[in-house]
């Protein structure tokens, strides 16, 4: 049997990455020391995971675009 530990670390690897992401991002905007940075990284670890989520969805429409700009 797998421990759960190991289930729920799998589970949360991807809300960390886009956490760290959205810090990164925060941080170009804001400093690290400031009372809200939480709140800003949170913010755009939601815009980044819309952005993706965006990405997923439009995938097929933006390769048809593409190969339709390369042929001209």
């Amino acid at each position: 049997m797998v421990p759960e530990s190991d289930i729920l670390d799998w589970l949360t690897w991807p809300a960390d990455q886009l956490l760290r992401i959205g810090g990164v991002v925060a941080a170009w905007f804001f400093s690290e020391d400031a009372t809200g940075f939480t709140l800003v990284q949170m913010g755009f670890a939601t815009l980044v995971l819309a952005a993706i989520v965006a990405l997923f969805v439009f995938w097929q429409t933006l390769v048809e675009y593409c190969q339709s700009l390369w042929k001209t």
